[in-house]
């Protein structure tokens, strides 16, 4: 039997920033048929390149989204009314009829091929992966990103989840990762490995620091990140906490009190 040939095309919108990078990677993915996978912000432009892109592979099947937030899925619904086609996200996030709600293990049929559905909570409870195994493509949404590192904010970000998915994907082995946003990583399994190194790594980190005794993520922030850019220490202030929180779970760390800032201690 013949592998599927699939064209994959990528049209980055205009929204760079801190949380962006140089913009959403939008992804159309083509086999006879396309699929268009995270349209972006609602900008005119971009949703209109992203359209024609599609057309050009061919007959537009869905609209997907990797996650709800805004970078993500803002035009997504206005990309639906352009083409006619359906918009394709989590079966939880589902808002009105005619949507697809997407289920783990779930095939999205492009033309004769299919796109697999995998959850992937973490940065968010909603995200999702698509894999084409065939091509050992992964399209990774913000769960793997090329030149940053996923931010897994609380109460909506759970670093447990985020490392088990993370297993998750390394056991497929996927030969190229397609990010949300940045450059496609050429080489998955060992971008993927070297990120829940990474991840352990912070962790360690953190119980060697309370070994020292009780610290609060703000108290954390200046020994683990010295020298990192001033804009990304709130977002590592959040990552911290969700080390705590998760070793807490496990019980190998315990908070003291109730006071502000919160403060944990070794168990």
């Amino acid at each position: 039997m013949t592998a599927t040939r699939w064209e994959v095309r990528m049209v980055r919108a205009p929204n760079p920033g801190p949380l962006t990078g140089p913009g959403t990677n939008t992804w159309v993915l083509g086999a006879g048929e396309s699929l268009v996978v995270d349209p972006g912000p609602d900008h005119e432009g971009h949703l209109r390149q992203v359209a024609a892109r599609a057309e050009e592979v061919g007959r537009l099947v869905a609209v997907a989204v990797t996650h709800r937030h805004r970078d993500h899925l803002e035009g997504a619904r206005h990309l639906c009314q352009m083409t006619g086609a359906p918009l394709a996200r989590h079966h939880l996030e589902v808002e009105a009829s005619g949507e697809l709600p997407l289920h783990d293990g779930d095939r999205i049929l492009v033309g004769r091929a299919q796109v697999e559905v995998l959850e992937t909570p973490g940065h968010s409870p909603d995200h999702l992966c698509l894999h084409l195994p065939e091509a050992g493509l992964l399209l990774t949404g913000d769960h793997v990103l090329q030149g940053s590192t996923t931010m897994v904010n609380p109460p909506e970000g759970d670093m447990a989840a985020y490392l088990g998915s993370l297993r998750r994907l390394l056991e497929l082995r996927p030969r190229r990762l397609l990010p949300g946003h940045g450059e496609p990583i050429e080489d998955g399994p060992p971008a993927l490995e070297a990120l829940l190194q990474h991840r352990l790594q912070r962790e360690a980190q953190v119980l060697e620091q309370l070994a020292g005794g009780p610290a609060a993520p703000e108290e954390l922030v200046p020994r683990l990140y010295a020298g990192y850019p001033e804009a990304v220490l709130p977002l590592a202030r959040g990552t911290l906490l969700a080390h705590l929180l998760k070793l807490e779970r496990e019980g190998r760390v315990r908070r003291l009190g109730t006071g502000q800032p919160t403060r944990f201690e070794l168990s």
